[in-house]
C-alpha cells in the first residue's frame, strides 16, 4: 500500500465530480490525489511519516480558478506601483482629488501619479449626475506640476490632467484616434478623458516603463491574494506585442517572460495561461495577428501544468456604459448609433469579415480563441466565425470562447452549445454594473449575465473576476450569480435567472478547467488529479445567500503544498 503525504479526514469533501458527491477524506501523494472516500478508506494510506489533518466538519473544494483576468495588471494597480482608487477606498471624485493632493506632496515634481479603479457607480457625483466623469478640470488645481492618469475599474476610461496632456503634445488640434474616443467639450478642447485602449494609446505611449523587477513584485501580490481566496490557477487573459505601450508594457511580451522565469525558479504558487494580445491593446487587425505571429518570441513551454500559451485574446468590442459595444439595436437617446468593432472597417459588415479572417487564422494555427464580447451583434458575429472556422478545418475541439457576454439570451448560448463554444463570464462585475448598463440600453440591463437560461441551455460557462475589475473572490461571484442583487442600490434584478450554489461552485472549478482543456488534472476532487485544494471557513451551503461573498478560505493548498493559510 502506498502512504500518502497528507490526508484530510473527517471534512465535508465536495468533490464536483460528475454527481457532485460528498465525501470525507482526502489522501495525497507527490502533489496528486491518490484516494477519495469515507474517513476508512483512507485510513489504510496513514503511514508514520504523513501528515493527518483534521478539517473537523469544514468544507473542503477544489480550489479555485479564475477564468478571465489580468493578473499582472492587478498587481500594479496596487501600491506601491499605484494608487488604489477602488471602492471603498474612493466613494467620489472629491476622495480621488484628496487623495492626489496628498500623494502631491511626496512626489518630485514632473514625476507621473498612477491610479486605477474608480466606478462611477459608486461616486456621489455620478449618482447625482449618472452622465458626469472625473474630467481634467477636477485635478488641475491641486497637481500643476505632476501629470497624472487614473484609470477606471474597468480599465477602459482613462482620465489624465492637463500637465499629462502638456507632456503628450495633446491638444484641440490633435487628430481623433481611429479606435476609442478622446472626449472633448464643446469648444473642441480635450477634457482628459480616453475612452477605450486605442484612444488611451495616445497617452500610453509616454508612459515611463515598468521594470522586470515590477512585474515580478506584481505578480507575487496578484498569486498571494488568489490564494488566499482559493484560487490556483488563472487566466492571464491579454499578453503580447499589443500589450507593449499598456500601463509602462504591463500587458507585454516582456511580462510572458517574466512568469516563465518565475515558473522556472519555482516561484509561482497559481497556474498561469496566457492569451496572447497581438495588436493594439482592444483594436487589432489581421495584419496585427499575422505579424504578431511572424515576430513574436515565444518561451519553450517545460510544464503545461504550470504555465502555457494555449489562446490567442481578440477583442470584438467595448462596453455598454461607453456606447462601444457593438449591438443590434441602437443605443437609447443615441439614434444610429450601435457601437462598433475594435477592428478596421468602415461598416458592420466589414468588421465583420475582419474578425472571421482572424478567427481563421487563429484556428488553422491551432491555438483557442477568447474574443472580448459584449454587445449582442458581436456576439453572433463572433459565433458565426466560430463556426465557420470548425467547419472549414475539422478535428480537436479547440473549446473557442467569449468572454464576458453581457447580453447573451437562450438561442445564443444553444447554438454556442451545439459546437462546444464556451462563455467566460464575470458575475461580480453584473453585481455594480447593472444600473450603469441600463442608461445605454435600458431594461435589458437587468438581464445581463442571466446563467440560468444560458445554463439550462447546455452552455459550458466559466467563472472568473476580470479583476482588476473585480476583486478577485470567487465566493462574491457565487454569490452574485445565485442573489443578481445589485450592490449599488440592493434591488434585485431578474432573480428567475440566478442558479444554485452548486452551479455556482462548478463554475469557479470544473468548468474552469474545462475551458483551459485540464478537467482531467484539476477542476474536481477525484483520484488522479493534481491536489489543488481549499477549505473554507463556514459552510457554504448554510450561510445566507447574501453572505456567501464573506465567507474566509481557512487554507489553500496547490500541488499537495499549503501556500496560504488565514492567520
Amino acid at each position: 500500500m502506498t502512504m500518502a503525504d497528507t490526508v484530510f479526514v473527517n471534512g465535508q469533501v465536495v468533490t464536483v465530480d460528475k454527481s457532485f458527491r460528498m465525501q470525507k477524506a482526502i489522501a495525497i501523494k507527490d502533489g496528486w490525489i491518490i484516494a477519495v472516500g469515507e474517513n476508512a478508506d483512507i485510513k489504510p494510506y496513514i503511514g508514520y511519516k504523513t501528515q493527518v489533518i483534521d478539517l473537523a466538519g469544514k468544507v473542503i473544494l477544489p480550489a479555485a480558478h479564475d477564468a478571465h483576468m489580468h493578473g499582472i495588471w492587478y498587481g500594479v494597480s496596487k501600491p506601491p506601483v499605484s494608487m488604489d482608487f477602488s471602492y471603498p477606498h474612493i466613494k467620489s471624485i472629491a476622495d480621488m482629488r484628496e487623495q492626489i493632493a496628498q500623494k502631491v506632496k511626496s512626489t518630485p515634481k514632473g514625476q507621473w501619479i498612477k491610479a486605477v479603479g474608480w466606478q462611477t457607480g459608486y461616486l456621489e457625483e455620478c449618482k447625482i449626475d449618472p452622465y458626469r466623469l472625473p474630467r481634467k478640470g477636477d485635478f488641475d488645481a491641486v497637481t500643476p506640476d505632476h501629470p497624472i492618469a487614473v484609470y477606471d475599474f474597468a480599465l477602459h476610461t482613462l482620465v489624465v490632467n492637463s500637465k499629462a496632456l502638456e507632456i503628450c503634445g495633446v491638444t484641440r488640434a490633435t487628430a481623433n484616434p481611429t479606435g476609442g474616443e478622446m472626449e472633448r467639450d464643446t469648444c473642441g478642447e480635450p477634457t482628459g478623458v480616453f475612452k477605450e485602449f486605442e484612444a488611451q494609446g495616445i497617452i500610453m505611449k509616454h508612459f515611463p516603463r515598468l521594470t522586470d523587477e515590477e512585474l515580478k513584485t506584481a505578480i507575487r501580490y496578484t498569486q498571494h491574494e488568489l490564494n488566499k481566496n482559493g484560487t490556483t490557477s488563472y487566466n492571464e487573459s491579454s499578453l503580447g506585442p499589443g500589450g507593449n505601450l499598456t500601463y509602462g508594457g504591463a500587458l507585454g511580451e516582456r511580462a510572458i517572460h517574466v512568469y516563465k522565469q518565475m515558473q522556472e525558479n519555482g516561484e509561482l504558487s497559481a497556474r498561469v495561461s496566457v492569451g496572447l494580445l497581438m495588436g493594439s491593446y482592444g483594436a487589432l487587425s489581421y495584419d496585427d495577428v499575422v505579424s504578431g505571429f511572424e515576430v513574436i518570441d515565444l518561451p519553450q513551454i517545460t510544464d503545461e501544468n504550470w504555465f502555457n500559451i494555449p489562446m490567442l485574446k481578440i477583442f470584438a468590442d467595448g462596453i455598454p456604459a461607453n456606447y462601444t459595444a457593438w449591438t443590434i439595436d441602437d443605443y437609447l437617446g443615441k439614434p444610429g448609433n450601435h457601437g462598433r468593432a475594435c477592428l478596421p472597417g468602415n461598416s458592420d459588415e466589414e468588421q465583420k469579415e475582419e474578425l472571421h479572417k482572424i478567427i481563421m487564422l487563429a484556428h488553422k494555427k491551432g491555438y483557442q480563441v477568447g474574443i472580448h464580447t459584449v454587445g449582442d451583434r458581436a456576439l453572433e458575429y463572433s459565433l458565426e466565425g466560430f463556426i465557420k472556422a470548425m467547419d472549414a478545418f475539422p478535428g480537436k475541439t479547440p473549446r473557442h470562447y467569449v468572454i464576458h457576454a453581457d447580453m447573451a439570451t437562450n438561442s445564443w448560448a444553444r447554438r454556442a452549445a451545439k459546437y462546444d463554444i464556451c462563455l467566460s463570464l464575470q458575475p461580480a462585475i453584473g453585481a455594480f454594473i447593472y444600473e450603469a448598463n441600463s442608461m445605454a440600453i435600458g431594461k435589458k440591463a437587468s438581464r445581463i449575465y442571466g446563467l440560468r437560461e444560458l445554463w439550462d441551455a447546455g452552455l459550458s460557462i466559466a467563472g472568473g473576476s476580470d479583476c482588476p475589475c473585480s476583486y478577485p473572490n470567487w465566493r462574491q461571484g457565487v454569490q452574485a450569480a445565485v442573489t443578481r442583487r445589485s450592490d449599488v442600490t440592493g434591488e434585485l434584478h431578474c432573480p428567475e435567472l440566478a442558479i444554485t450554489v452548486a452551479e455556482g461552485i462548478k463554475l469557479f472549478t470544473y468548468n474552469g478547467a474545462y475551458q483551459e482543456h485540464f478537467e482531467r488534472v484539476r477542476g474536481s476532487i477525484e483520484i488522479g488529479k493534481v491536489a489543488d485544494l481549499q477549505v473554507l471557513e463556514e459552510n457554504i451551503f448554510q450561510v445566507a445567500p447574501d453572505d456567501i461573498g464573506k465567507i474566509n478560505v481557512d487554507f489553500t493548498m496547490v500541488g499537495g503544498k499549503i501556500v496560504y493559510t488565514k492567520e
